[in-house]
């Protein structure tokens, strides 16, 4: 085994990766205290020691803490697209603290019935490395096959149907703006404090400048995919206006446009 001392601190993160391009998932061990870091850490988070080395833990196996859909406004639709249906979960490792997650291959509709399992039992899962875009991640997958087990058919994207995908958003964008400008033209002195209100509470959730949006601004594609952020806008909103918009609600609004819409009718009607 290699040891990490102050003096000759290893390239956690290259080693890290390098390993999952050879099938490999590695941690590191405190080897005063017996805490294993993972993802892999500079120390011990447990005793702070810096003398930590090494260890495989391709074969481990882990047990879920609990367990988060993630359709509607949470998740990342490019991710389910490329690997298919998956839960956020935290994943309790030997010797280790637990760490968040993601839990593939799992029958999505039968969510109800998995999140009452780990609430009643030990679910163990063990480790999967997968190609995530340009490089390997380390996600997870049931131990044994049962009934929440479910494997997909990821179909492989043509190119053409790719070029055909890359287009779409434009003319989504295009198609949408017009109705909004409509409808800001017939009442536009509120309108415009609507827009207002939405575009600064956007461009603060998130962290870009307000004159980087507008009203055809497809949020999900232009700005980001984290849900996150989506509740930390829909939040502004909320203290700003007094309107309220609810998360599955925002899964069917994709413009800043269509937020806009939404919070001009609702402080018509208050």
């Amino acid at each position: 085994m290699i040891t990490m001392t102050k003096y000759d601190l290893e390239p956690i993160v290259k080693t890290f990766y390098d390993a999952l391009e050879e099938g490999t998932v590695l941690g590191r061990k405190c080897t005063r205290c017996g805490h294993v870091e993972f993802p892999p850490y500079l120390c011990c988070n447990a005793c702070g020691n810096l003398d930590t080395e090494w260890v495989d833990l391709t074969n481990v196996r882990g047990v879920v803490k609990q367990a988060l859909p993630t359709r509607g406004a949470f998740g990342d639709p490019d991710f389910r697209n490329a690997h298919g249906d998956y839960f956020a979960v935290e994943v309790a490792l030997p010797d280790s603290d637990p760490v968040g997650t993601s839990l593939l291959h799992v029958d999505y509709d039968k969510y109800a019935e998995f999140d009452k399992l780990v609430s009643q039992t030990e679910v163990k899962v063990k480790p999967l490395i997968i190609q995530d875009e340009d490089t390997k991640v380390v996600v997870w997958e049931l131990e044994e096959d049962s009934e929440f087990k479910k494997i997909p058919e990821i179909k492989a994207v043509s190119k053409a149907s790719e070029e055909k995908k890359a287009a779409a958003p434009a003319a989504k964008t295009e198609t949408a703006a017009a109705p909004a400008s409509a409808d800001i033209s017939a009442a536009a002195e509120e309108l415009d404090e609507a827009a207002k209100t939405v575009i600064a509470c956007a461009a603060d959730a998130y962290g870009v400048d307000e004159s980087e949006i507008t009203l055809a601004t497809d949020i999900r594609e232009t700005l980001s995919n984290e849900s996150m952020k989506m509740i930390v806008m829909i939040s502004s909103i909320e203290d700003e206006t007094n309107v309220t918009i609810e998360i599955q609600e925002a899964n069917n609004l994709f413009t800043i446009a269509d937020f806009v819409n939404v919070v001009r009718e609702r402080m018509q009607g208050a």
